[in-house]
């Protein structure tokens, strides 16, 4: 697992790179994360699903700052139960 992070100014073309990279590597890949603000979640979505062009995406998911912080710390806490 890698972290990629896409940075630049506003419209530098950083989101259609991203979503286009995704498209490439999806079936490639095993699991693919989009972290993004939660103002910003439902549009993040739904411009996965138009770039991919399919009705579903099993291995890509767009998580919250928040989400991503419960997720973190629920997998700390069962790993020392």
């Amino acid at each position: 697992m890698s972290l990629r992070l896409i940075y630049g100014r506003s419209g530098t073309g950083k989101s259609s790179y991203m979503y286009q990279e995704i498209k490439n590597r999806i079936n490639k890949e095993k699991k693919i994360y989009i972290i993004t603000p939660e103002q910003f979640s439902f549009t993040a979505e739904r411009k996965l699903m138009d770039s991919i062009g399919t009705g579903s995406v099993i291995n890509t998911e767009v998580l919250t700052f928040g989400r991503m912080a419960y997720r973190v710390i629920r997998r700390d806490w069962w790993r020392s139960t």
